[in-house]
């Protein structure tokens, strides 16, 4: 759970969650701003999604050049919102106002506190780089913790996941479940989180890449792929 939006959309995730029969929420804090992701400006993201028509213009031939994906897009409905955001008499948040909602959203103690109240289950804490921050998310009530800096992309110059994981084992490792999260691509680095005290590992690129292919397939070889 991201606490973008503010506690009403939060307290609303929980109760869906809670009805939908989950047995752990995992609040990430590792998110304090919008991710750099450097191909975007080279790509014209801010142009494509936020500018007016002649911002978009230097792209006209890639639209004309790619007419199935537009009409794809088009169809599909343009850029989406995102379900899992639903802001009070509102519904789902716009995608372009997450960079602007992420800033709001700053994640401090007393929201453990809260979050405590509205869920009776396990709460994993995910996003601690630091000993003292974990000893202070098992004094507020976390039943796990993920080492997790977000890939490296949210805050500049913030210290590898795999390095801190040791001292962080080292600081909580008897209290609460430590997880790791976060440059996962084999078999050995699963390997080496686990030797460095890691009780297991989070993967998110694996299953990723499994439905990117799958639907790369599917697009290139129309009528012949069944899911």
């Amino acid at each position: 759970m991201y606490l973008v939006g503010g506690r009403d959309v939060a307290e609303g995730a929980i109760e869906r969650a809670s009805r939908a029969g989950f047995s752990a929420l995992v609040v990430t804090i590792d998110t304090p701003v919008a991710g750099m992701r450097e191909r975007d400006p080279r790509s014209g993201m801010k142009e494509l999604l936020s500018g007016g028509f002649f911002a978009k213009f230097p792209f006209l031939l890639q639209f004309v050049g790619h007419p199935r994906w537009v009409a794809g897009f088009l169809l599909d409905g343009g850029v989406p919102p995102l379900p899992n955001i639903v802001i009070p008499g509102k519904g789902p948040m716009p995608l372009l106002d997450v960079t602007a909602a992420l800033a709001r959203a700053v994640v401090t103690w007393d929201d453990l506190k809260w979050i405590r109240e509205s869920w009776r289950g396990p709460i994993v804490v995910k996003g601690v780089v630091t000993a003292e921050d974990a000893r202070r998310s098992v004094g507020e009530g976390a039943d796990a913790i993920v080492v997790s800096n977000h890939g490296g992309r949210q805050l500049d110059c913030v210290s590898p996941s795999l390095q801190t994981l040791p001292e962080i084992v080292s600081a909580v490792g008897n209290q609460t479940e430590v997880l790791f999260d976060g440059g996962i691509r084999r078999g050995s680095d699963i390997v080496k989180a686990i030797c460095l005290g890691a009780r297991a590992v989070l993967l998110g690129r694996g299953y990723a890449y499994g439905l990117g292919a799958r639907a790369a397939w599917r697009d290139a070889s129309p009528g012949h792929f069944e899911g």
